[in-house]
């Protein structure tokens, strides 16, 4: 788990890192401000975030998570020595899945870090939200797939192709074929778009899998797969290699 930390107190944020890493975390990166929080969170995947509400500039942490509820869906965990009821109801407007207290201890740390994940996971699955009303969800670089009363995770990356059996779909990767109660419509609806292409009605490839590409077909290893000849003036034109 990447955890990203947003403080701008250099001893604070050294310690939070080594209590972190300490518990086995990956918390590597570390913003003192607005825009290096929102740099790293575009550039690299980040499971969980650490924001102290105060930050150095105009923007504050509360900033970061109103763009964190916006663009990514990772929990966050807002750390603050604020006393003042205005910041903490302006905090809670955003929904955090814990507060850690500063000065802060160990134990204190794990405690928020382990409830932050608990209740995303219960957001996710109890709070009706429209992605898992659906079979499948993509969070970050995987994608989350339904089996009987739980999400099973599959990374984007080692997803070869999709393929459409009516309401149902195949999930290929090097090692297994999942199958899930889903359409094409909706699941590409969810995949990154410089991931994932429609070759065919019935059709999406990983672009990083493809092998090669004649008029008819598109080749994932020795897997031939139909495409048509729109999409693959359309392919040629998004894979500059294939041009």
């Amino acid at each position: 788990m990447n955890i990203l930390i947003v403080e701008d107190e250099p001893i604070v944020a050294k310690h939070l890192q080594y209590t972190l890493n300490g518990f086995g975390y990956e918390a590597n990166d570390i913003a003192s401000n607005y825009p290096e929080a929102i740099e790293i969170l575009k550039s690299k995947v980040i499971h969980l975030a650490i924001l102290d509400i105060t930050l150095s500039g105009y923007q504050t942490g509360i900033d970061v998570a109103e763009y964190i509820c916006e663009k990514h869906k990772i929990p966050f965990i807002f750390l603050t020595s604020h006393e003042d009821i205005a910041i903490v109801n302006a905090a809670l407007r955003t929904s955090p899945h814990a507060f850690l207290n500063k000065p802060f201890q160990k134990i204190t740390v794990y405690t928020a870090v382990k409830l932050a994940f608990k209740s995303f996971r219960q957001n996710l699955i109890h709070e009706g939200s429209n992605d898992l009303k659906q079979d499948t969800t993509v969070i970050q670089d995987a994608l989350f797939i339904k089996e009987k009363h739980m999400f099973m995770k599959i990374m984007l990356a080692d997803i070869l192709f999709i393929r459409s059996d009516d309401n149902y779909l195949e999930l290929h990767t090097a090692k297994k074929k999942y199958t899930i109660r889903e359409t094409l419509k909706n699941i590409l609806s969810q995949l990154p778009g410089n991931q994932f292409f429609r070759v065919h009605k019935s059709f999406i490839i990983n672009l990083n899998a493809i092998t090669s590409i004649n008029y008819i077909h598109v080749m994932i290893n020795d897997i031939e797969i139909p495409i048509t000849a729109d999409n693959r003036t359309e392919l040629l034109s998004r894979i500059k290699t294939f041009s």
